[in-house]
């Protein structure tokens, strides 16, 4: 049995990483899948991306985020309303543009310590530790978000001219890593008090 340093689950990014690696069976194999699957999947990512902000722009509750300026965007905002605000806005441009890079990033990339911290900054930006300090992204939306995304994702693997143990493969490699992606979402909403960590594993 292998002992889990708790205090560094929670403090050590690589660590927490590695912990979820382990535990859900993601390793070198499933990223040799993810990454085949990139001459695929890229040509999808603007018809996904599109299919996203639609569904996002369907529900105040999630519309309204856009109406505030957004970490990195430094265009004009304007007198925005929610009435006001299209998917050709400026700022939606540039969000769709970030989402667009981040999926293409989860095919391509070098899956090293610098893409793990890309992945937590990710989750970081939806909250007010980063980014506007004055917003915060409900976790139910970002929760319901990655649901929507991870289905839009199974439709297009299934569909792929390829044969049904490659799909199995993606659709179990590509569920794994959303997976602790969302890990590193929801430990920015997880307040201090309720992490758990035993008294012995404390640095000294």
């Amino acid at each position: 049995m292998e002992h889990i340093d708790t205090y560094k689950l929670h403090n050590d990014l690589e660590y927490r990483w590695n912990f979820n690696c382990k535990f859900m069976g993601f390793g070198e194999e499933d990223i040799k899948t993810i990454k085949a699957c990139a001459a695929h999947v890229a040509p999808l990512v603007p018809s996904v991306v599109a299919a996203v902000y639609v569904k996002l722009f369907s529900f105040d509750v999630t519309k309204k985020y856009f109406v505030h300026r957004n970490d990195g965007f430094e265009g004009d905002m304007g007198q925005l309303t929610l009435e006001k605000l299209t998917l050709e806005h400026d700022q939606i441009k540039f969000r769709k543009d970030m989402l667009s890079k981040y999926l293409v990033k989860l095919v391509t990339a070098e899956y090293d310590f610098a893409f793990i911290q890309y992945l937590d900054r990710v989750g970081k930006i939806h909250t007010n530790k980063m980014g506007n300090k004055k917003l915060q992204i409900d976790y139910l939306y970002v929760n319901a978000l990655f649901g929507y995304v991870e289905d839009v994702l199974i439709s297009a693997i299934m569909d792929l001219p390829v044969d049904n143990d490659t799909k199995k493969a993606a659709l179990r490699a590509f569920n794994k890593i959303l997976w602790i992606q969302n890990d590193l979402m929801v430990r920015h909403y997880l307040p201090d008090d309720g992490v758990t960590v035993e008294a012995a594993d404390v640095p000294k």
